[in-house]
C-alpha cells in the first residue's frame, strides 16, 4: 500500500490547552503509522476552515483534523461537498463525534486508522451557512455550553457534568413549536437536540439511534421538569434510559423548523452560535462529508 499523505492542523488550544501540549506525541504516533505529514498548528477561530479550504483547492489527498469537535468542526467546513476526506485524531475535550465513527481516543491507534481506512461518506447537518458534523443543541444544553466556555479549573468530562449540575437548578423552561417532514410538535422543553451522532456533551447519550450516515436527523425534546426532578430525570441522558420517560419525545427529519419563545444559546457540535436565537432551520444533507 502506497504511502498516505496528509495535512495535519492542529488547534493547540483544545481541551484547555492540553492538545498543544501533546504535538510531540501526535508526531510520533503519525510517524509510526507511516503518514507523510504536514502539521500546521491554528492561530485563531475559523483558521482551521481557512486551512482545510486552501488544502482542498491545492488537491492535498487528506485534511486531517487534531483537536476537538470544534476542531472537526472547523476542518470540515473547508471540506463538505469535495472529494478531500476527513481524518480525525480526538484530542480534545469532547471528541463525540470521535465516539460516532469508532474512532479510538488513543492515538496511535486513530493514526493507524487514518493511514489504512478506505473513506466513506457520511451525512452533515446544515443551518444558514454552517454545517454541523455531529449534534445541534438548543435550550439547556446550548446553556451547558456556554457555562463550559467560560469555565477556568474543569475540562473534558468533569466540567460538562459541572455545568449540568448547575443549569439542572437555574435554566428556566422555554415553549418551542417544530415542523418537519410531514409532522409538527409544540411544548415546554427544557431542551430540543438534533443529532447526526448518538452522542454530545462529552459522551451523554441523547439519540442512541442517531448513526451519521443514516441519512436521517434525530430529534430529541426533553419536555419540562420541577428542578427537584431534574436531578434525576438530566443524569438518565448519561445512558440514553431518558427515552423511555413520559416527557420526551423523539422525531426524524431531514429538515426542521424550530421557533422558541425567547432567544436561546445554540451548540453546533459543541460550538456556540455568537448569539442567542429564537429560530433556526435545520437542513440535512446526505452523504455531503468523505472520512476517514
Amino acid at each position: 500500500m502506497a504511502t498516505r499523505e496528509c495535512l495535519v492542523i492542529l488547534n493547540p488550544t483544545a481541551d484547555r490547552g492540553e492538545a498543544g501540549r501533546r504535538e510531540r506525541e501526535l508526531r510520533a504516533a503519525l510517524e509510526e503509522a507511516g503518514l507523510e505529514y504536514k502539521l500546521v498548528r491554528t492561530e485563531a477561530p475559523g483558521h482551521a476552515s481557512e486551512l482545510a479550504r486552501e488544502a482542498a483547492r491545492a488537491g492535498v489527498p487528506l485534511v486531517v483534523a487534531a483537536g476537538g469537535d470544534g476542531t472537526v468542526n472547523e476542518v470540515a467546513q473547508g471540506l463538505v461537498d469535495t472529494e478531500v476526506p476527513l481524518g480525525v485524531l480526538p484530542i480534545g475535550s469532547g471528541n463525540d463525534y470521535a465516539r460516532a465513527l469508532g474512532i479510538s481516543k488513543e492515538l496511535r491507534a486513530a493514526a493507524r486508522r487514518i493511514a489504512t481506512a478506505e473513506p466513506q461518506r457520511v451525512d452533515v447537518g446544515l443551518v444558514k451557512d454552517r454545517y454541523f458534523l455531529n449534534s445541534l443543541g438548543m435550550g439547556i444544553d446550548g446553556q451547558i455550553a456556554w457555562d463550559y466556555r467560560r469555565m477556568r479549573f474543569l475540562k473534558g468530562e468533569l466540567g460538562y457534568l459541572a455545568a449540568t449540575l448547575l443549569e439542572i437548578i437555574r435554566f428556566r423552561s422555554f415553549h418551542a413549536e417544530v415542523e418537519a417532514d410531514g409532522w409538527s410538535f409544540s411544548g415546554r422543553l427544557l431542551t430540543t437536540a438534533v443529532m447526526n451522532g448518538p452522542y454530545a456533551g462529552g459522551g451523554f447519550y441523547l439519540a442512541p439511534q442517531a448513526r451519521p450516515d443514516d441519512g436521517q436527523l434525530d430529534l430529541v425534546f426533553l419536555g419540562n421538569y420541577p428542578r427537584v426532578v431534574r436531578f434525576s430525570v438530566l443524569p438518565k441522558t448519561r445512558d440514553g434510559s431518558y427515552l423511555a420517560l413520559s416527557r420526551v419525545q423523539h422525531r426524524r427529519a431531514r429538515v426542521a423548523r424550530i421557533v422558541a419563545d425567547r432567544p436561546l444559546p445554540v451548540h453546533m457540535d459543541g460550538e456556540l452560535l455568537p448569539e442567542p436565537v429564537s429560530r433556526l432551520e435545520v437542513e440535512l444533507r446526505p452523504k455531503a462529508l468523505l472520512v476517514v
